[in-house]
């Protein structure tokens, strides 16, 4: 992890100047978006004195941004071992999806039943608009990508009055966050993803309620297919492997098939 030192001057100064608790939440919250955007993969170590050289502080708030990010299941801290960023559980991710599944799918329908105008269609079709613009940028930034995807699915979530449905989703998936961060980087089938959310954007257009269980299921389903087919020999220590390995993979199969067969 890169780590910035700081004199003895500069950590008095800091402290003098903000207080504790400020300072607790100023490391958590970077350490967080670390975790999540996995700038900090799992399993790696994060030093509690290389963390305090980088935020030029003492330990006490090192320490309680340690326990936040312990408490929400972003790192496992062992004594005499150190702290660690916690390894994605497969079964976790997958649990997870299903819930988003079974959840999607009605407000999709809900939506499609709203009869959504040409203006909510627009900001559907402008977000691939940019997710196919950013697919031309070299490398493609993973974060934009992320915002891009999030930003159409959050879409339908706001136009029915569940904005604050979304936001709880979100602080409920600091696993699946990471997992889709890892299909990024690994398996990077932005390509396919997008045109996953064009046939759902067209579904939706189409007013064809009938194909959004296999469409949604397919498209936040793949994932799972890709990460296990296509995750590179040295990610799989990122990963606390299935209980069932076939189980989830024959689950998606029977129920959604594969979009690459569409």
């Amino acid at each position: 992890m890169p780590t910035s030192g700081g004199s003895p001057e500069r950590r008095h100064t800091m402290e003098k100047n903000t207080a504790p608790a400020d300072l607790g939440s100023t490391i958590f919250e970077t350490l967080k978006k670390e975790l999540l955007d996995l700038t900090i993969k799992p399993g790696d170590l994060i030093a509690e004195t290389e963390t305090c050289e980088r935020f030029a502080v003492t330990r006490p708030p090192v320490r309680a941004a340690f326990r936040r990010l312990c408490d929400i299941g972003l790192v496992e801290i062992r004594p005499y071992y150190g702290t660690h960023a916690t390894l994605l559980d497969f079964d976790k991710v997958c649990q997870i999806i299903h819930l988003r599944t079974v959840l999607e799918t009605k407000l999709i329908q809900d939506f499609i039943a709203s009869s959504p105008d040409d203006y909510v269609m627009e900001e559907l079709d402008h977000t691939i608009r940019l997710q196919n613009i950013l697919l031309k940028q070299e490398p493609v930034s993973r974060t934009e990508f992320f915002s891009l995807d999030n930003a159409l699915h959050s879409c339908w979530f706001r136009h029915l009055h569940c904005g604050q449905l979304w936001e709880f989703l979100q602080d409920q998936q600091y696993e699946y966050i990471r997992f889709r961060m890892l299909d990024y980087t690994s398996c990077m089938q932005y390509q396919e993803m997008i045109r996953e959310h064009e046939r759902l954007v067209e579904a939706i257009r189409t007013r064809d309620s009938a194909a959004i269980p296999r469409l949604i299921g397919q498209h936040l389903s793949e994932g799972v297919l890709r990460v296990r087919r296509l995750l590179p020999d040295d990610a799989q220590r990122y990963v606390i492997p299935p209980k069932d390995p076939d189980y989830w993979e024959s689950y998606i199969n029977e129920h959604y098939g594969s979009a690459a067969e569409q």
